[in-house]
């Protein structure tokens, strides 16, 4: 049996001292970073540059370096569609995401400046705590509530008698929020066994999986967030 310890905060922190912030859009406006850019409820991955951060309008321009299809459908003319940023900057990795307000005719987007930065604290995948009922893992063996969730894996509610009889799981699916996330080669490993719970590898999944994934996570940090504050 092996056992790992486990984090209760998200790997992700929300940046808060005004100084830092400063920082962070110093950098941004100095180095324009290249971003990693999806839109709400589609999969579609954008990249490109920030080439504009104008405090006074509160506006990003976005130059595009590689805009599939589908993402220009998907935005069309919808100010208002809430868009999700991963920039990394030197110093850190961090992720907000905000508004789109219009499309410029030289083909770049213009979007609101965020309200929240969130900044990456250890690991590159962001893991983020689920409130109870919140997350599902969906297997042959049964269904098992997850605990906290990133791209690549999960730690689940898998009873140690259970987890000790296995080794890996195939045709599994998610169930996200309202949303059921599958593919026929989603499959997981399980990498850790403690009682009461055990670590999970996926595998099988593809971009367009992993982007919903992220943008799940980003929700429910936003939410994590909000519910530490008010206590």
């Amino acid at each position: 049996m092996s056992t790992r310890k486990i984090h209760q905060s998200p790997t992700f922190s929300v940046v808060q001292d005004g100084k830092e912030i400063d920082r962070l859009l110093l950098e941004i406006k100095k180095f324009k970073p290249g971003v990693e850019v999806t839109i709400e409820h589609h999969p579609h991955l954008a990249r490109g540059k920030i080439i504009d951060w104008h405090d006074g309008k509160k506006l990003i321009t976005i130059h595009w370096t590689e805009i599939p299809e589908g993402f220009v459908e998907s935005s069309g003319l919808r100010t208002g569609l809430r868009a999700f940023f991963k920039v990394s900057l030197l110093s850190v990795q961090i992720l907000f995401k905000c508004e789109l307000v219009r499309r410029l005719p030289d083909g770049c987007y213009q979007y609101r400046t965020p309200d929240v930065f969130y900044k990456n604290q250890k690991r590159l995948a962001l893991r983020v705590p689920l409130d109870s009922g919140s997350g599902t893992l969906v297997t042959p063996l049964g269904s098992y509530p997850i605990l906290d969730l990133s791209i690549s894996g999960a730690r689940i509610g898998l009873p140690l008698s259970t987890s000790k009889k296995i080794h890996a799981l195939e045709n599994c699916s998610l169930i996200l929020g309202q949303r059921r996330i599958s593919t026929s080669r989603f499959g997981v490993t399980i990498t850790s066994r403690n009682d009461g719970f055990s670590g999970c590898r996926f595998h099988g999944l593809n971009e367009g999986i992993h982007v919903e994934i992220k943008q799940f996570l980003i929700e429910a940090l936003h939410e994590y967030f909000k519910k530490a504050k008010q206590k």
